[in-house]
């Protein structure tokens, strides 16, 4: 067996137990009506959001993107994550057009009737020149969001660019498809005609994440790790890291779910007297 798979066995079998709590966590199946989707969407858009800067870090690291052009060194690990780029950042859409993931999602929150008002008040400051910092303070982005948004950002800001690679693929690109096939196999509103972009986004994550970026993701590493030891061990450490802000960002937002269903039937019980 190669080096490569050694090491990558050697990650797998590092992060198995964080692994196996995001695939078998419980709010997959807590989602169970259209308010608890939205719940979920309000938050998860978020990730979105900071999926693609995980992955816009690694393209400045990687390729050139600034005149003038200068040629960068790994031409093999650039032309993976431009790959990557293309299909995040505008693949095809459910009309045959074009448009990025992030994008994808906005629609299918508007079609649930989700509020997308906090992720798009939040893109305009970020527009404006408005740091990260001041608006992640705003009172309309859910907390776990928050939370989940600045752990990503720990880790990726100023990190050597193993490091980035090692956060998005671990972190993200792998483990992604078994997150989204036990979503889509225990929500339980399916049949939802308002649901048809948020299942197309879903159902293209499986399919792109796990059978084409995913082992992109995985040779980006191998490029990025080489015969580095000392690497390959801080990508255990981050992957861990990684995993285990998703799963508490899930905690967040199931904690949030069964809150707002305790105020319901509450409001309920005092409505009947």
């Amino acid at each position: 067996m190669s080096l490569f798979k050694n090491n990558i066995i050697e990650i797998l079998d590092a992060t198995q137990k964080e692994r196996d709590i995001l695939t078998t966590h419980p709010i997959y199946s807590s989602i169970k009506t259209i308010s608890d989707l939205k719940i979920f969407m309000e938050n998860h858009i978020f990730a979105v959001w900071d999926f693609m800067s995980i992955l816009k870090s690694l393209q400045i690291e990687l390729t050139c993107v600034k005149t003038p052009w200068i040629p960068k060194k790994n031409s093999h690990a650039a032309r993976l994550i431009n790959e990557i780029v293309v299909d995040e950042e505008t693949d095809s859409d459910p009309t045959g057009g074009y448009g990025s993931h992030f994008e994808l999602y906005l629609l299918s929150m508007a079609e649930a009737g989700a509020n997308i008002e906090p992720i798009n008040s939040f893109i305009s400051g970020l527009s404006d020149g408005e740091p990260l910092s001041k608006q992640l303070k705003n009172q309309s982005i859910p907390n776990p969001a928050k939370e989940f948004v600045r752990s990503t950002f720990s880790e990726i800001e100023n990190a050597p660019v193993h490091i980035l690679a090692a956060a998005f693929t671990f972190g993200r690109e792998e483990v992604i498809p078994q997150m989204f096939k036990s979503f889509i196999k225990k929500m339980n509103m399916k049949n939802e005609k308002k649901l048809d972009t948020f299942i197309y986004y879903l159902d293209r994550h499986v399919k792109l994440d796990g059978d084409v970026h995913g082992s992109m993701a995985l040779n980006m590493v191998k490029q990025l790790c080489g015969e580095d030891r000392k690497k390959w061990q801080e990508s255990i450490e981050t992957s861990k890291r990684m995993l285990t802000a998703r799963a508490h960002f899930w905690n967040g937002i199931q904690k949030t779910m069964s809150s707002k269903n305790h105020t319901q039937s509450i409001d309920k019980l005092i409505e009947s007297f």
